[in-house]
């Protein structure tokens, strides 16, 4: 027996000990059908040991039919016991490895269980869970959205969590219950991300006549019609459900009340501007075939590629109409001729060509626009008030007010077509003069 000294000297030591334990923290308790976060400490061939809050924890991987985890990393899952002061956890209960007592866990814990969807009917779907035991999945239960098609569920291996067992022994199951709970996992890990004019992938769920819906990771954006693209095309014949596709993130509305997040997108911040790579063929003069895709009380839009639209101004047709609805309709296919072009302003300004004359006006013997010709003058026309006037054209027409003395009648002039019209062609030659 030690002396009075050193037996003060351990007593000492323990209340050192004593209140060292008591000034760390408590490790937070768990019970069973508690979800919990784990670091991944050591994989091993069956199990993977896990540290949870500071205390030890064990998955067994039999059953568990994703990749194994890499150390380090964390995984979330669900605790089924407490043994051996080692907390035994499971990211679901696989088929098969279920029985009576083992779904009232899962349905007080809120723990996925693995099912088989075998049968369907008009309340939903018959799902086995492993021997005799079998479950009821209602159909608004299923999914998150819509099926269209119950059958084609029959056959799958689907998670589902428990939402009550009927009765002590029928469980009614719910998958819509699991794919929420992942859907809000993936949100909490997008909104990290996310933020105006920020670039994201994304994954189309719908198209409607106003746009596609986005499912960026748990959250859900919609492009509208017009941020699709250039150019006017109905959203599915841009994009295919399930279609991968890159998006800006234009806005983000929070919740009020009861109207959901609403997240704006667009593909076309992103696309190149297709007049930008047709500029240097958009020519004034050119004419083109167009699709006629809005009609307006002062002109129709006319699509001339992919994204790249003009206006033939209602003065550009050629002759006097009410309206432009009076020459053409929508979706219509026409003959244009580029006038202009303001690349600043995004604006080309086009005219009307008549369909049936077009082979005269591309028949070389005619030439089209800019072509240089040799014509001789037979008549000169000055507006009234306007000294100098020596005549008029053969058909009546004035021509406009010279800029420079006319030419006298017979002489032969070098002029370049400018544009044409139904009665003849506007030409000018050097010098500022024009002529009919």
């Amino acid at each position: 027996m030690g002396s009075k000294d050193e037996w003060l000297k351990d007593e000492a030591e323990f209340e050192a000990l004593f209140a060292e334990a008591d000034a760390e923290p408590a490790k937070p308790r768990y019970n069973p059908g508690d979800e919990v976060v784990a670091r991944v400490v050591h994989v091993g061939e069956r199990f993977v040991q896990l540290d949870i809050d500071g205390r030890d924890g064990l998955l067994d991987l039999v059953g568990v039919e994703t990749d194994k985890p890499e150390v380090g990393s964390e995984i979330r899952g669900y605790v089924l016991r407490y043994r051996d002061r080692t907390f035994e956890v499971a990211t679901g209960m696989p088929r098969g490895k279920v029985d009576l007592g083992a779904l009232h866990t899962a349905a007080d814990g809120g723990i996925p269980v693995e099912g088989r969807v075998v049968e369907t009917n008009k309340g939903g779907y018959v799902v086995e869970l492993g021997g005799e035991v079998r479950g009821f999945c209602p159909l608004g239960q299923m999914d998150i959205r819509r099926i269209e098609d119950p059958t084609e569920l029959v056959g799958s291996k689907l998670m589902f969590k428990v939402l009550e067992m009927r009765n002590g022994r029928d469980p009614l199951l719910s998958r819509k219950a699991v794919l929420v709970a992942e859907q809000q996992l993936k949100a909490d890990e997008t909104r990290k991300s996310l933020a105006v004019g920020a670039r994201m992938a994304g994954r189309v769920t719908r198209t409607t006549d106003f746009g596609c819906f986005i499912d960026l990771g748990g959250l859900e954006g919609l492009v509208h019609v017009s941020e699709m693209g250039y150019g006017r095309r109905r959203p599915n014949e841009i994009v295919n459900v399930d279609q991968m596709v890159e998006v800006e993130v234009l806005r983000i509305e929070p919740a009020v009340g009861e109207r959901r997040e609403r997240i704006g997108l667009s593909m076309r911040a992103l696309a190149a501007d297709p007049l930008e790579t047709a500029i240097e063929e958009l020519k004034s003069g050119l004419i083109l075939k167009g699709t006629v895709t809005r009609i307006q009380p002062w002109g129709a839009f006319v699509e001339l590629t992919s994204g790249v639209e003009g206006l033939i101004h209602v003065s550009a047709f050629g002759k006097r109409v009410a309206s432009p609805k009076d020459m053409c309709k929508l979706e219509d296919e026409v003959i244009v001729r580029i006038k202009s072009v303001d690349q600043a302003l995004r604006r080309i300004s086009l005219a009307w060509v008549d369909a049936e004359r077009l082979e005269d006006i591309l028949d070389p013997e005619v030439t089209p626009p800019t072509a240089s010709l040799l014509v001789k003058v037979i008549g000169v026309a000055v507006p009234q008030g306007d000294e100098g006037s020596t005549g008029e054209a053969s058909d009546g027409a004035k021509a406009p007010k010279e800029v420079a003395p006319p030419p006298a009648v017979g002489t032969l002039l070098n002029v370049v077509v400018d544009r044409h019209a139904r009665f003849g062609l506007f030409c000018s030659w050097r010098g500022g003069g024009e002529g009919l």
